[in-house]
Parts: structure tokens; C-alpha cells; sequence
């Protein structure tokens, strides 16, 4: 039984240090002196264009959440879950659940430049920070979720009977 959790412990320690390291990582919230005189409109224009970068990464991350935890409660009842399978799916959901809170930080640095009216200040080293940490953990998510559609698919592989008994090839062959 402990070699089936080895997995668990190697992948769920490497999140859980990533994360942890990723937070204590995270640069000082710091605006500095805005300049009033310049031109607002393109650092406005950049905004837009990441925020629906963003809004489309917390979306997609709450409906795989959301997909996640419906096959980890069983609503799905063919999918068996194994070590492995719950291993890659909690590591997916906890991976996807920061790209919504980096998501949303970094959503909430932007309403701080835009209530200060300091658009210019859209390059700084905390909202670089959160949304490079938003888009790694993203792409870390789904990442997770390949390996997982992997897995189950050697799995089914592997469970799959060995005749040709029931398959279009074995139907014809009865003829």
C-alpha cells in the first residue's frame, strides 16, 4: 500500500513547496509616485488586453475545479480512482485554485493603479509577479490534467479484454 501513496507524497510535496515558495516570493506592493501628465490611454488598452487574458484563465479554472470535484466525490462512477488518478487530480484542482487567487490579486493590484489613476505603473515587479504566478500555475493545472487523461487512459487500456470479442473487428470476423 505505501508504494501505491509514493507517488502522492512526490507529487502533492512538490506542489505544497512551489506554492509556498511561490507566496513567500511575492514582491512588496509598492506603487511609488505617479505622474499625473502621462498619456493613460495605451497603459489602459495593455489593461484590457491582460484582464481578459486573466478573466479567461479564472474561468476556465473554476469550471475544471468544478469538473474536478464532481469526479473526486464519484459522480462520475466508470472513472475508479486510484492512487495515482487522485494524486494528479487534487494536484490539478489545488494548482488551478491558485491561478484564480493570483488571478484575483493581481485583478485587485490592477483596481489600486486604476483608483490612483497610476496606469503607468501596469509594468511593476507585484503585478508582473502575480500574473506570471497565475499563468505558471495555470499551465502547471492543466499539465496535471493531461497526466490524468493519460493515466486513465492506461488504465482502460490495461482493463480492456484482451479478445477481440464485441469490437467491430471481432463482430465482422463472426461474420
Amino acid at each position: 500500500m505505501r508504494r501505491k501513496w509514493g507517488i502522492t507524497v512526490i507529487v502533492g510535496g512538490s506542489i505544497l513547496v512551489y506554492s509556498i515558495s511561490r507566496l513567500l516570493e511575492a514582491p512588496a506592493t509598492h506603487v511609488g509616485v505617479c505622474d499625473p501628465t502621462v498619456a493613460s490611454e495605451q497603459y489602459q488598452k495593455t489593461v484590457e488586453f491582460l484582464d481578459s487574458i486573466i478573466q479567461l484563465g479564472l474561468t476556465l479554472s473554476t469550471g475544471l475545479i468544478g469538473l474536478g470535484a464532481a469526479l473526486m466525490i464519484g459522480l462520475q462512477g466508470s472513472l475508479r480512482m486510484t492512487p495515482w488518478n487522485v494524486t494528479f487530480l487534487a494536484g490539478s484542482l489545488v494548482c488551478l485554485a491558485q491561478t484564480i487567487l493570483y488571478g484575483v490579486w493581481w485583478k485587485a493590484g490592477i483596481a489600486n493603479l486604476w483608483f490612483n489613476e497610476c496606469w503607468e505603473k501596469v509594468d511593476s515587479d507585484f503585478l508582473q509577479y502575480r500574473y506570471s504566478t497565475s499563468y505558471e500555475f495555470f499551465m502547471l493545472g492543466i499539465g496535471l490534467l493531461g497526466v490524468l487523461v493519460i493515466s486513465i487512459a492506461l488504465q482502460r487500456v490495461g482493463e480492456a479484454p484482451a479478445s477481440a470479442e464485441g469490437t467491430v473487428i471481432g463482430m465482422a470476423a463472426r461474420g
